[in-house]
This record gives C-alpha cells, sequence and structure tokens, in this order.
C-alpha cells in the first residue's frame, strides 16, 4: 500500500501560495455551514500534490493531513454543541469492519517488521483512514449532503481534468512546481500519461472512471443537469488522458453495471451464473482464469501479464503472507513482477495478512448488502435508480482495484464513497420500512437520523459512538 512515513526525515515544503491557501480553507471550514465544511477539506486533499508538507519532528503531514486537524476541530464542535443529540454515529458493519480492518493492519504490520518505525508507519496510515473515513461520516447524514458533496466533486474533476489536459498538449505537469509528482509527463508507448496531483497516472485513471455513476446520480435532479453534464465530461477527460487500461475497465466495468439496471430482480442468478462461468473457465483453461488478465491491453502498452503474476504469486504463496503478511514478496519467483503491487487485495493480504482482506472485502460486501436493502425497501423508482448508481460506482471502484492499489489521494475517495452509501442506504432506514410495512422513510434520510426512528429498545441502538 506504500503508506507515506511518518518516521522518515525530511524538510518541511510548503510553497507560499499553498500556504495562503491553506489558511484560507481552515477559515472556511469553521465558518461554512455544516453542509459545505467537506468541500474545502476534499479540493485541497486532491488537488495538492503530497510533495507539499509539514514537518512536526520526524513526523509528516503532507496538505491532506493537516486540513484533517480542522475537520475534526468543527466535527467534535458541531458533536457537542447546539446538534449534539442528532450527531451520534451508531456503528454499522461497515464502520465496525473499517475500524477493525485498521487495528489488524497496525497489529500485523508491526509484527512482522518488528521495528518501531513500522508501528509509528501504520499509526500513520490509521491517522489517514478513520480521520477521513468518519469525518466524511459525520458530515454526510442524508441524501442532499450527498448530492452536494458530488457537486464540489465536479469542481474538483474540472480543475484535475484541465491540468491533466494540458500535460497532453504540453508534455509537462503545471503542478511539478508544487513537488510530488514528476514535471515531464509520462510516455508509454506513443501516449502522454496524464497524472494531475495524483502520484502515478494509473490512481488518476481510476479516480476519473470511477466518477462517472456518480456524476449520473444527479442526472435525474432538474437544476443539476448541467453539473452532472459537466462532471462527466471532466471525469472521462480524466480518464482518456491517463491512457490506461485499468481506467478503461472501470469505464466498461460502470457500462456493464448500468445494463444490469434491467435485470436487477434476478440479480442473484446472474452472480451464480457469473461464479459458474469463470469456475468453469478455470478447469477447462490451460492456465488458471486469472490469465486471462495477461490478455487486457485496451490502450496499447499495458503490462496485463504484470497484473496476471502479482495474483499468480499471490496465489500460490498463501502460506507465505496469509498470517500477518511478508517482507520479502519480492523475492517470489524472482520477484520483478512483485514489487509493484498493482492490485488493491493483493497489497493488503501480503503486507498485513488474510484477516486485514477479509475485513476490506467485507466493507465492500456490506456496502454492496445495504444498498441492495434500501433498493428493495424504497417504492420510489428514481431513488432506487440512485442507489443502483452508487452501486455502480462500487463495481466499478472493485474492477478497478484488480489494477492499481489506492496508495495515495485514492483512498480519500474510496472511503468518502463508503461514507456516500451509509447515508441514504443505511441499514436502520431499510429495516424500519420493512418490519413496519409501513411506506419508506424520505430518500433523504440517513443513517445518523434513522436511529432516532427506531424504538429505544432495540438491540441495535446498543451500538451508538458518541462522537
Amino acid at each position: 500500500m506504500n503508506h507515506w512515513q511518518f518516521t522518515t526525515g525530511g524538510e518541511s515544503s510548503l510553497h507560499p501560495a499553498i500556504l495562503v491557501v491553506l489558511l484560507v480553507a481552515i477559515v472556511l471550514t469553521f465558518a461554512l455551514p455544516r453542509r459545505y465544511v467537506l468541500l474545502p477539506l476534499l479540493l485541497l486533499s486532491f488537488t495538492i500534490p503530497v510533495g507539499q508538507r509539514l514537518m512536526i519532528g520526524q513526523f509528516h503531514f503532507p496538505v491532506l493531513r493537516i486540513m484533517l486537524v480542522p475537520a475534526w476541530a468543527r466535527l467534535l464542535w458541531q458533536r457537542y454543541g447546539k446538534e449534539g443529540q442528532k450527531s451520534k454515529i451508531r456503528l454499522n458493519q461497515v464502520d465496525k469492519a473499517v475500524i477493525l480492518y485498521m487495528i489488524v493492519c497496525v497489529i500485523c504490520f508491526t509484527i512482522q517488521w518488528q521495528k518501531i518505525a513500522a508501528f509509528y508507519d501504520q499509526l500513520g496510515w490509521m491517522y489517514n483512514v478513520l480521520g477521513f473515513y468518519f469525518v466524511f461520516r459525520f458530515f454526510l447524514r442524508e441524501q442532499t449532503d450527498v448530492e452536494i458533496l458530488l457537486k464540489g466533486m465536479t469542481i474538483l474533476s474540472l480543475i484535475i481534468a484541465a491540468c491533466m489536459l494540458n500535460e497532453q498538449v504540453t508534455g509537462r505537469n503545471v503542478l511539478a512546481m508544487f513537488g510530488g509528482v514528476p514535471e515531464h509527463t509520462a510516455v508509454r508507448g506513443a501516449y502522454l500519461r496524464s497524472q494531475g496531483p495524483f502520484r502515478v497516472y494509473l490512481t488518476a485513471g481510476a479516480f476519473g472512471a470511477t466518477l462517472v455513476p456518480l456524476f449520473l446520480c444527479l442526472w435525474r435532479k432538474g437544476g443539476s443537469r448541467f453539473v452532472a453534464t459537466a462532471g462527466v465530461l471532466a471525469a472521462l477527460t480524466i480518464t482518456i488522458t491517463s491512457r490506461t487500461s485499468t481506467a478503461i475497465s472501470a469505464c466498461l466495468a460502470t457500462a456493464i453495471g448500468i445494463g444490469m439496471w434491467r435485470v436487477r430482480g434476478r440479480l442473484r442468478e446472474v452472480r451464480w451464473a457469473l461464479v459458474g462461468a469463470l469456475v468453469g473457465l478455470h478447469l477447462i483453461m490451460k492456465a488458471p482464469v486469472w490469465a486471462l488478465i495477461a490478455r487486457i491491453d485496451l490502450v496499447g502498452g499495458s503490462t496485463g501479464w504484470h497484473r496476471y503474476k502479482i495474483i499468480d504469486n499471490f496465489v500460490h504463496h498463501f502460506w507465505d503472507w496469509w498470517l500477518v503478511g511478508a517482507n520479502d514478496y519480492w523475492s517470489w519467483d524472482g520477484g520483478d513482477s512483485m514489487w509493484d503491487a498493482a492490485n488493491q487485495y493483493v497489497a493488503v493480504g501480503q503486507e498485513t495478512g488474510l484477516l486485514s482482506l477479509i475485513l476490506f472485502l467485507a466493507t465492500i460486501v456490506y456496502s454492496f448488502k445495504y444498498l441492495g436493502d434500501a433498493r428493495r425497501a424504497t417504492p420510489d423508482s428514481r431513488q432506487q435508480w440512485f442507489l443502483w448508481l452508487l452501486g455502480v460506482a462500487l463495481f466499478s471502484n472493485v474492477v478497478a482495484m484488480l489494477g492499481i492499489s489506492y496508495f495515495d489521494q485514492t483512498f480519500i475517495y474510496w472511503y468518502a464513497l463508503l461514507a456516500m452509501i451509509i447515508a441514504v442506504a443505511a441499514p436502520g432506514r431499510s429495516l424500519r420500512a420493512v418490519s413496519t410495512g409501513a411506506k419508506a422513510a424520505p430518500s433523504n434520510l440517513g443513517g445518523w437520523e434513522a436511529q432516532h426512528c427506531e424504538p429505544q429498545s432495540d438491540a441495535r441502538v446498543s451500538s451508538a459512538m458518541p462522537l
């Protein structure tokens, strides 16, 4: 997962212009209404390269980590202020899986390396993940909040698309002046591969491609169609200028997901048919079924063989990594294919073991479950479509993670997506609608307010966490 080390040395590097923007963003974090608090956090965390950082002792604080401090200060102020009783988190299965996932990562990674630096490294990663995830969980309380965040992501996407389009014209990354990204745009074959503020063009492309279904969520809102169109065009620009098969695969996953809307009532049969097809191919093929990845080259110059070899080594060396991960995976079969774990699932498993991988997959499984339950519980076709598109976005990310690990700013987007799903598909709202036989709750009723609609005798209330 290539975490940013908290314990490596270095010097502070904050461009004067970045410092001014950072100070303005911090002021806005406290001055904006609750529904807009996430916008400055989102815009700065993505657009400012991680080379812009503040050093406190040996600890690295890139802009995204700095912005978490005022965001959490606002969270605590909001929680214990006038909205206190309305701002309790009732932990659901996704929340618990995320928390346990990070705890297991810290323990396993530390045991594996047996160095204090490894422990500090994982504390830094926990600071990132839990910090962003619960900030998003706190401020995304209903569907309206999600729509506002998506409009903010449209602005973000337009900025990134402009930077990446400029790279295609000039061959230079304008953001290189701030550090953290190369000045000259990468070239593969005959194509320039733009990356904007991201650490590599692969994560840039995955980010853009998986945004398409999210922006489509805004399309059926009359006044938001212009915003939705602008967002889709920006997302496609990011996808195309990255020139990666991973991004194109995620776009194809979006198309498949949207096309599956017509058979939404038979998804169980579709899933079993897919499993059966994969098992059948694995039995009749001369190579394992994941060898099909080696044949994927949608843009020219892709390394499908590398993606295949990563998975193949991961499977064949199961007993090397299953307990707490492996720190010698670069030596597997020569190691030429394992130093760059361009696969989120492999990266999680080989670094922190099988239990962390199971917990990571649990966040995905429960997110799909919540979306499915919420969709079946509401009679509103527009709301069903909104929930379906969130599921398509989740599916698109699941596919993208086969081609890259989310090791840079993209991890923020991943946990923002999980928080959006919780906000509109919280299990409390769905269970209440089914158990009472009444109409489904209003489409903007999220997981936070839903806890106040349920009987206090419900055992589920006992899992409230007062933030």
